[in-house]
């Protein structure tokens, strides 16, 4: 599960450099944005390179980077990405000698433009005690009166998702459809997606309710920690058109966000 795409159209849309809350706007000058997230125990592959579109410019998304340079240093060694196929601005790194573990620190060098960015970020410490109300959720036939009635009346409505929290830190939780081949869940709700990524919140239960389940089946539900500037980053995403401002990021000399997550994960079946 990647959550790449997910803050892209904050800073994508707006053409400005530096990194501070306080540097001006500079629609003349194109920009270097970094999306890149560290996953432990998975491969380098969530590192996106775009750049900035000016507030006047007609497109709608940010182009896509493919021709700098990207490493990532961990204890004092390089590990060069590549770009990955396509032009989706994308880097990946081929070896298997790059792990990620709890409590490692990371930076990231791209060079482009005769421009380096830097950003450094460090591996927070898994989820603990994650569990599950029930890891099974009877939803209702739709078109059947009766088979609303009884599901209303059922004490299995929503799933409860808790872990342990005593350092006050945010969490995000995902719910992913596994299956192959999934069956789509004819409601009247209108989202059509085989996953869902809930806002950062700063608690320690998740209810998993009727509205986000789109499709039948086995699903994947990840609880993830999270970095501060994940979070910064996130809560800076709406900007009033009235009095916009550079929003938060961690990247020096560039935009976006360097960051890891450290998660655990169950599964939930989902039968109608």
């Amino acid at each position: 599960m990647k959550i790449i795409n997910l803050l892209i159209l904050l800073i994508g849309t707006i053409s400005i450099v530096g990194c501070s809350t306080e540097s001006p706007l500079i629609s003349e000058e194109e920009g270097l944005v970094i999306w890149a997230y560290l996953y432990t125990g998975e491969p380098v592959n969530s590192v996106r390179l775009t750049a900035t579109i000016s507030l006047d410019s007609e497109e709608s998304d940010p182009p896509p980077i493919n021709d700098a340079f990207v490493n990532l240093i961990k204890d004092g060694k390089r590990f060069e990405l590549v770009p990955s196929p396509g032009d989706s601005g994308f880097y990946h790194y081929e070896g298997t000698d790059l792990t990620i573990e709890t409590f490692d620190e990371f930076s990231i060098e791209v060079e482009y433009l005769e421009k380096t960015a830097t950003a450094r970020t460090i591996v927070p410490e898994a989820p603990v005690g994650v569990q599950i109300s029930s890891s099974t959720m009877v939803i209702p036939d739709f078109s059947n009166r009766a088979s609303l009635i009884a599901w209303r009346q059922s004490e299995n409505r929503e799933i409860i998702v808790t872990w342990e929290n005593d350092d006050d830190d945010f969490y995000f939780v995902t719910l992913e459809n596994v299956e192959s081949d999934p069956v789509q869940i004819e409601s009247f709700f209108n989202q059509r997606v085989r996953e869902f990524v809930f806002p950062p919140i700063n608690d320690d239960t998740y209810s998993i309710r009727l509205p986000m389940i789109t499709h039948l089946g086995r699903h994947k539900l990840t609880v993830y920690r999270v970095n501060q500037e994940y979070v910064d980053l996130y809560e800076s995403r709406n900007q009033d058109s009235r009095d916009l401002n550079e929003p938060l990021t961690n990247i020096i000399n560039g935009l976006g966000i360097f960051t890891a997550f450290n998660s655990d994960s169950t599964f939930i079946t989902i039968t109608q």
